[in-house]
């Protein structure tokens, strides 16, 4: 590949790549997966205030689960609550029940896309002297 758009294409396509891989699970469990009750077992002190990154964990049958809770989540629940999730045996991730990885999708798509677009533009770009 000639010229440094041909490398950047190819780490972003790469990097598409691998996140393409982590949101195809996602969407396995949102194709695949059935709603049960979960219980939550650990909730951050605060995330009603700012916008941030806030996890949970949930248990169903023994086995814990880490997930990216919505701000505002700690208001409405509290540890000990049961609560409506998606989920897909032998999958690690869950969902809940109106969430959608449809959009994430589109995002590596582009992402894809542009890293093409790169790799194409560096192998035909003629540097001019």
């Amino acid at each position: 590949m000639k010229g440094k758009y041909g490398l950047l294409g190819f780490i972003i396509v790469f990097i598409s790549l691998f996140f393409l891989k982590g949101k195809w699970q996602l969407y396995k469990v949102e194709r695949e997966g059935a709603i049960i009750t979960m219980q939550i077992k650990k909730l951050p002190k605060n995330c009603g205030f700012t916008k941030g990154k806030y996890y949970a964990d949930f248990s169903n049958q023994g086995t814990v689960y880490n997930k990216r809770i919505p701000v505002g989540f700690c208001g409405k629940h509290k540890v000990g609550d049961n609560i409506e999730m998606k989920y897909l045996e032998g999958e690690e991730s869950i969902l809940f029940p109106n969430e959608k990885v449809k959009g994430d999708f589109i995002a590596i798509g582009i992402f894809i896309l542009v890293g093409l677009v790169s790799i194409i533009f560096g192998i035909f770009n003629k540097k001019s002297k």
